[in-house]
């Protein structure tokens, strides 16, 4: 009995310090890099730095730190620290910042917005390079997906360009 609980708490002491292991992007990041700058900053180059700093950082709804991280605090911090732009906080606000673009005309540090709920529940991520955005997902932390994802394709709202917009 005695070895079973003593065994049973190890177990739980181990896995509850573990971390969950980061996502891999199927591409490797260098096939994200443009030419593309702001306020003489390239954008892919900052835009994937900010990835490498979260990656494997879990989803938390409010959360602002390692501990976990929304997807409109994602967006916010790399547009602020990275791309020195202040934009709002939250998605709503977000979605109604810079310009409205149609989706064919993306290019790298466009925000693309969800809906991703009948409930109207929004979600956002910055667009890369070739359909793929960088996000925070509620199952997988900060990763990478493509816009031609069925999830994705069907739960598309609209895309906003925040850069070279006054």
């Amino acid at each position: 009995m005695k070895t079973t609980l003593f065994f049973t708490l190890f177990i739980l002491i181990l896995t509850g310090c573990s971390t969950s292991n980061p996502y891999t992007p199927k591409k490797p990041l260098s096939s994200y890099k443009t030419n593309n700058t702001y306020k003489n900053i390239n954008i892919s180059d900052a835009l994937l730095s900010h990835y490498r700093q979260w990656q494997g950082v879990s989803y938390k709804y409010g959360g602002e730190n390692r501990d976990g991280i929304d997807c409109s605090y994602f967006v916010y911090d790399a547009y602020r620290k990275t791309l020195t732009k202040q934009i709002p906080r939250t998605t709503l606000y977000q979605s109604k910042s810079g310009k409205s673009i149609q989706k064919k005309n993306l290019t790298t540090g466009d925000l693309v917005f969800f809906i991703t709920s009948k409930k109207g529940s929004r979600h956002v991520g910055i667009y890369l390079k070739n359909g793929d955005f960088m996000h925070v997902s509620t199952s997988r932390g900060v990763m990478i997906s493509s816009l031609s994802n069925p999830y994705w394709k069907a739960h598309y709202w609209k895309s906003r360009r925040i850069l070279n917009s006054n």
